[in-house]
């Protein structure tokens, strides 16, 4: 029993861990306000099995949430122990724990769809635009403050005030973001370095040290330039924050820290609008944090 009872016990840990960085573990009057949220945008991430499970709960919360673990495998035809490891994919210790909080969660928030991406017909009005945009801005907003964890936070804040100097990276619409974040740093005399050319990002990747932190901002968290920067880094030693959507990607991977954003908008997109505004608020509350 106890030879089977060791590894379990050391995944468990470092599942815990995981959580941790990556921003998933759940804090007091926050707890899993976001978990239909998450499912939406986990699923993809997930076993068959398990995504079925999820899918099933994104679909019917009300009806999921007042049933047992058995009843949900009947509904999900999966098994009981398939439901325990679909919670702790989630981030839960079981199904007594996720069940509870699903159940929170629908007391206090509504199950918007609106977080799923919905493009403006041609032929919509100019009220109708003010309208759709606003209320998706709104919503990227509200979707990622529950997914920003305070301990992730704290600890990324704790780096940029040891650190002898910030780097920052960022192509494309995320490079809009890097430079706010430079001209920010620069207010305060924080030792910060932006460059608009991707070769010259890769050099000051190259050049970095372990008293450095780089900060990356990459909403697919797949861009091939920010992946090279990230390699460079970690061969340095140095600390690698990733402000990216909540979902696989390989800078999530290979990041030290993760501060997700919400995955309101597909990767391949026609403009980069929410999810800017989503990068540039975890930007402002890392730098309110940082002079308070």
């Amino acid at each position: 029993k106890a030879e089977k009872e060791a590894p379990g016990s050391t995944e468990k840990k470092t599942c815990k861990k995981n959580q941790r960085i990556r921003g998933e573990v759940r804090q007091g009057g926050n707890r899993m306000k976001n978990i239909l949220l998450r499912l939406r945008e986990l699923k993809d991430d997930m076993s068959s099995t398990i995504a079925c499970i999820a899918q099933y709960i994104s679909d019917n919360p009300e009806e999921a949430s007042r049933m047992t673990a058995r009843q949900l495998a009947n509904a999900t035809f999966s098994s009981p122990s398939s439901v325990v490891r679909f919670c702790r994919a989630a981030g839960f210790e079981g199904y007594k724990e996720f069940r509870q909080q699903l159940m929170i969660e629908l007391v206090t928030l509504k199950n918007d769809d609106t977080t799923e991406n919905t493009s403006i017909p041609a032929n919509a009005s100019m009220g109708d635009i003010i309208r759709r945009v606003t209320q998706r801005n709104i919503q990227c907003l509200v979707n990622t403050q529950y997914l920003l964890d305070e301990n992730t936070l704290s600890e990324c804040v704790d780096l940029i005030e040891k650190s002898e100097k910030i780097l920052l990276f960022g192509i494309g619409a995320s490079l809009c973001v890097a430079r706010d974040a430079y001209l920010e740093f620069l207010r305060v005399n924080k030792l910060c370095i932006s460059n608009d050319d991707w070769h010259s990002q890769l050099l000051q990747a190259k050049n970095s040290g372990k008293n450095d932190l780089a900060i990356i901002f990459s909403y697919s968290g797949q861009t091939v330039e920010m992946i090279e920067c990230i390699k460079e880094l970690k061969n340095n030693g140095t600390k690698v924050v990733v402000v990216t959507r909540l979902a696989s990607s390989p800078a999530e991977k290979m990041a030290d820290y993760v501060l997700n954003i919400a995955a309101i908008e597909p990767v391949f997109r026609s403009g980069a609008a929410s999810s800017r505004l989503a990068q540039l608020d975890v930007l402002d509350i890392l730098y309110e944090s940082y002079i308070s």
